[in-house]
């Protein structure tokens, strides 16, 4: 049940990414990756590296996850279920964040 769950997690990551990559700010090269605490931008990266650094860093946990709880593995079953909801979460609000940031830059 936990490897169906983070199959569509990651699934729908990769369909954020998609979307996004087509959809977001489609003129702009660069997209925001951090902001300030007063809001501006502190750095931007190229756009396909914007839009697949969140899947490829839960990607990376997921890798992580699975070789410190090798011997564990109802920790490794929550760990993975709590990722399977956080990252797309984190993915949608953070393409959320570049959209009204570019828009409000226009």
């Amino acid at each position: 049940m936990v490897y169906v769950v983070l199959a569509v997690s990651i699934g729908a990551m990769a369909c954020i990414a998609i979307w996004a990559y087509r959809n977001v700010a489609p003129g702009v090269a660069r997209l925001p990756m951090q902001w300030s605490t007063s809001g501006n931008v502190n750095w931007r990266a190229p756009r396909l590296i914007a839009v697949a650094a969140t899947p490829l860093l839960m990607l990376c946990l997921i890798g992580v996850i699975f070789v410190f709880s090798r011997h564990d593995h109802a920790e490794r079953d929550m760990a993975l279920l709590w990722i399977s909801f956080i990252a797309p979460a984190l993915q949608a609000m953070h393409m959320a964040l570049v959209a009204r940031t570019v828009e409000n830059e226009e």
